[in-house]
């Protein structure tokens, strides 16, 4: 479980890493004055995860723009700069790569103005790691192909072609992920018999195939067993963790059941 203590560490661990891509590339990581830092999308995880990340790692205010803000002001062509897009935890990367990027043509021509773009999560699930080697490779119709397995009620033909052509008109290799922690199914744990493997398989649901090993304190995990969904009814529901995770947490949360407004616990009342 990554609790406050926790995260900060880690995105200091993150922050260094990133720092040894960014600067055998030549750019500026001691006063980062030509580094750009992001999320992709508003009022999720990575909302939360760049706070975090800006605090543990002293950096000023002004490297870190919202995407609109950027769009708006792109880095002229003279400029050679670099764009990192935070997020805590990466599963398919399904959601950045056709959400983000090939079913948004902005986007898409902002990460075009970047001399290097990296992709900076806590934890990047294997799945995630496999799809970018392929980007990488120019195997654009395989990761298709394993988006349209992996989601298999969707039906992807009135776009496929639109959708492959988007994410091949960016070059991959200019473009990384850099992650602090790995993660990977509990269906691949060597430990686990054959028969062990099935049993979770049948259990699996959309994303389940990636069932792995990690929650976040403000959150339920992306990828939740179905007999887990009860848990985590409540959208924050802090009590469910640890107390000595939530040390540190220096604002007021929200606490709520969705069927009912008041506050459902005594730890964090409303004022």
């Amino acid at each position: 479980m990554h609790g406050w203590a926790r995260l900060i560490r880690e995105c200091r661990l993150l922050h260094q890493r990133l720092c040894i891509y960014l600067e055998e590339d030549g750019f500026d990581v001691e006063r980062c004055s030509d580094i750009d830092f992001s999320r992709a999308f508003v009022c999720k995880s990575g909302d939360l995860i760049s706070y975090l990340y800006r605090k543990a790692n002293r950096l000023p205010v002004t490297c870190f723009h919202n995407i609109e803000g950027l769009q708006a002001s792109p880095p002229p062509p003279e400029q050679r700069r670099a764009l990192v897009i935070l997020d805590d935890y990466i599963g398919t990367g399904s959601q950045f790569l056709f959400t983000f990027v090939a079913r948004n043509a902005a986007n898409r021509a902002l990460l075009q103005r970047y001399a290097r773009v990296r992709l900076a999560a806590i934890v990047v699930h294997d799945d995630a790691r496999q799809k970018w080697k392929q980007l990488q490779h120019r195997e654009i119709e395989q990761v298709m192909a394993i988006e349209e397995q992996q989601l298999s009620c969707v039906d992807f033909a009135p776009e496929r072609h639109d959708l492959i052509a988007a994410l091949a008109s960016l070059d991959w290799r200019r473009a990384g992920l850099v992650a602090a922690g790995r993660d990977f199914p509990v269906i691949a744990h060597p430990q686990l018999s054959p028969e062990e493997r099935q049993q979770e398989a049948e259990g699996a649901g959309t994303t389940e195939f990636l069932l792995g090993h990690h929650s976040f304190f403000y959150g339920a995990p992306n990828a939740l067993a179905r007999v887990l969904l009860p848990l985590f009814k409540r959208i924050e529901d802090f009590s469910v963790y640890p107390r000595e995770s939530q040390v540190g947490l220096p604002a007021d949360l929200l606490d709520y059941d969705i069927d009912n407004p008041e506050p459902v616990t005594l730890h964090y009342p409303r004022s």
